[in-house]
């Protein structure tokens, strides 16, 4: 076929896609005059053939960027151009969005195009590139068997379409509830068994994109309400949320196509065709923050939650908490970004609030065949298929024994780790399983930036500890000024940057810095010792490196503060918003490592807890009582107040009730904050929610199951007296 028609060769390549029940990758070589008019995207064709345009070139019309890639998730596009060609139009060269490649292609049905665009042959993409991400993903590319090139340079006609159908590959049918899978089945009878058995058992439903997983949401929401007409049911309502509401397309689609095989039609109760009525019940959208803040909603029969893993940790634990029957539905293999997280950080919390929760997983796709030739390629360019290697298990053999698993340490270079793909692969492996805010974006995190440092922990020859490092620090004076007057914010300056603008120390970039950026252990060997030891190894390699802090930010919570105060890090500064990935304040830590950022981080740490304590009755009355001890618990003794003889006197009134509460309140406040430094006992949370921050008798209460004011004195009274020297 002659090049001049390159759109009918794609719809010949879509039929044959489609036949096959696969989506296709196809690579155009040429520069970006020849692709606009070989794709006629000037012209009205591509009105009604509608592509999704992923470009930062100036002459292509771009209808997705960085910004709003995610809002795609849910939808079904046929055609994506996608371009990956390295942008120089900055200051800094920048590689490609991984996030976005992942989370785009998930949206290709099957049929469907994904169009990548470069400028020049692969052989010299690898070649001229300096960024060793994108070497890795052309280098995907060249390896990848089932790529279609169509290059400008070439004659012209294009590579024949071959029409030979493949064997298996359609979806098989017969199950029940007109699921196309038995595991898709097994997913909708999960859900219903969430609406009809056992209250505070929630079901995890997790899948990779194309697994039906909304769908089957979809059909159980059908299944449910079509046989709830018995005698004395009450009406069922179900309430799905989601990120976005656009994100929730598949589930009305098929919501409509269940709907009229057996009712012939479906009834919206609202303009934007969100809720359903039913004559034995109704489906209704609604808003995550409206789910957590209306009053109106004391009915809900059923919590549906779609694409969980983009919704903050803390906020799925509360809906744990409020409603009884809830099925977190979300895709895990890193299209969300945070999608491990939603697997690690938040089953974690499940298994605290409700230990007889349920996980299901859907392996088999339905939108496309198995082994799709999109699905293998994005799993290995974006490292999603990056297996964790099985470790010989320690739980069985002697402490000894475990102490004789010495540890090794090795820095290696991000090239090293390009030219050894498989042990790039379980570096990468160590740090999704690990840590919740691994996504396709950290490969470019980990291999392109000089100033990153990557560490390796070995026992054995596996690895089993993987930490990334960054400089920062000693930037030029003009930029410097510049933060400081608020008017540019600099990338990957996180510390310095951070202890100017926030803590007001205008000397922070007099000083050098390693940020721990990512640091890893692998799940088997968690809780024997090799952490804190990768821990001391960092040490030691800052000091090799001459800086003058070494520090790290994170979502905090008691248990992970205390693993780092534990190897010698103060807190530097506690963020008064929650993260929108950990659902947690961040917290910043930091230890000196050169005699000069000794005198600074005393500096540092006097100033944070002189203003800790005002702060807890506003910014952080909402953190959680136990990370308010274990920040108090490594508060230097200077930064302690001293109590009175009159103090004294007034706890001893308190406890002796001689003298109401409010009276006493100062003296009872210092007698907190210097107990603090006492060793944990549970009791003393009470102390630091009605004392400390001064939440509400209610807050208190409920918090603590007390009936009211009177039990609350009394336990204040009983805990104070027990520990008053």
């Amino acid at each position: 076929m002659l090049k001049s028609n390159l759109p009918h060769w794609l719809k010949e390549l879509q039929c044959q896609a489609l036949a096959n029940h696969q989506r296709q990758l196809v690579l155009l070589i040429g520069d970006v005059c020849w692709v606009k008019k070989s794709l006629e995207f000037d012209s009205e064709s591509k009105k009604t053939q509608p592509w999704l345009v992923y470009c930062k070139h100036p002459a292509i019309t771009s209808t997705v960027d960085n910004k709003n890639f995610s809002q795609q998730l849910g939808n079904e596009n046929s055609l994506i151009f996608f371009s990956c060609v390295e942008d120089k139009g900055s200051s800094i060269n920048e590689t490609i969005n991984l996030d976005a490649f992942a989370a785009l292609s998930g949206t290709l049905v099957a049929g469907g195009l994904m169009v990548l665009w470069l400028e020049q042959p692969l052989e010299q993409a690898v070649e001229n590139t300096d960024l060793l991400s994108l070497k890795y993903f052309y280098q995907q590319l060249m390896n990848n068997k089932d790529l279609i090139e169509v290059k400008q340079s070439d004659p012209q006609t294009f590579p024949h379409v071959d029409q030979k159908l493949l064997t298996n590959s359609l979806v098989a049918s017969g199950f029940s509830y007109q699921c196309k899978t038995q595991e898709q089945q097994c997913a909708v009878e999960h859900v219903i068994n969430v609406s009809k058995g056992h209250r505070n058992r929630p079901l995890v439903l997790t899948a990779d994109r194309g697994r039906g997983k909304s769908s089957a949401l979809a059909i159980a929401c059908v299944e449910l309400l079509e046989n709830n007409g018995g005698q004395g049911n009450e009406k069922l309502h179900i309430v799905i949320t989601a990120p976005h509401v656009r994100s929730l397309s598949v589930f009305y689609r098929q919501l409509e196509c269940s709907f009229e095989k057996l009712t012939g039609k479906v009834e919206y109760s609202n303009a934007s065709q969100t809720d359903v009525m039913h004559r034995y019940g109704s489906i209704k959208f609604v808003a995550v923050d409206q789910l957590l803040h209306s009053q109106k909603l004391v009915n809900v029969s059923l919590l549906l939650v779609d694409e969980a893993a983009a919704i903050p940790v803390h906020l799925l634990t509360l809906f744990t908490m409020r409603y009884s029957r809830v099925v977190f539905a979300s895709t895990v293999h890193g299209y969300e970004g945070a999608g491990r997280g939603f697997t690690l950080k938040f089953q974690q919390k499940l298994q605290q609030l409700v230990p007889q929760w349920r996980h299901f997983h859907i392996n088999e796709p339905i939108r496309w065949r198995v082994n799709d030739p999109v699905e293998q390629f994005v799993f290995d360019s974006c490292l999603l298929n990056a297996q964790l290697a099985e470790l010989p298990s320690l739980d069985k053999l002697p402490k000894e024994s475990i102490a004789k698993q010495s540890l090794r340490f090795s820095q290696v270079s991000a090239k090293y780790l390009v030219d050894n793909t498989e042990l790039l692969k379980k570096v990468f492996a160590v740090l999704v399983t690990a840590h919740y805010q691994t996504s396709p974006n950290d490969i470019s995190l980990m291999l392109d930036n000089d100033a990153v440092h990557i560490l390796l922990a070995k026992v054995n020859d596996e690895i089993v500890g993987v930490a990334l490092l960054l400089e920062e620090g000693c930037k030029n004076e003009s930029e410097v000024q510049a933060i400081a007057r608020n008017q540019r914010r600099l990338k990957n300056q996180f510390i310095p940057q951070s202890l100017m603008t926030h803590c007001g120390f205008n000397e922070s970039f007099n000083y050098r810095y390693l940020r721990v950026l990512r640091i890893a252990i692998h799940p088997q060997y968690h809780r024997f010792g090799f952490g804190q030891s990768f821990m001391d190894q960092l040490l030691k390699f800052a000091k090799q490196q001459q800086v003058d802090f070494i520090g790290a930010s994170f979502g905090a919570n008691a248990q992970l503060l205390k693993f780092w105060q534990n190897s010698g890090y103060q807190v530097a500064r506690i963020g008064f918003t929650k993260d929108q990935a950990s659902g947690e304040h961040s917290a910043l830590v930091v230890t000196a490592v050169s005699e000069r950022g000794q005198f600074f981080e005393r500096k540092i740490i006097y100033e944070f807890y002189s203003s800790f304590d005002y702060l807890l009755t506003d910014e952080y009355q909402t953190l959680s009582a136990e990370l308010v001890w274990q920040v108090l618990h490594h508060c230097p003794v200077k930064s302690l107040p001293q109590l009175s003889g009159h103090q004294l006197s007034s706890i001893n009134d308190f406890i002796g009730k001689k003298r109401q509460y409010s009276h006493c309140v100062q003296a009872l406040h210092y007698w907190c904050l210097l107990h603090c430094k006492e060793n944990y006992q549970a009791g003393v949370l009470l102390l630091i929610e009605r004392i400390l921050q001064k939440k509400t008798l209610d807050q208190v209460c409920v918090n603590h199951k007390l009936t009211g004011k009177k039990m609350l004195n009394n336990a204040l009274v009983d805990y104070i007296s027990k520990h008053q020297k």
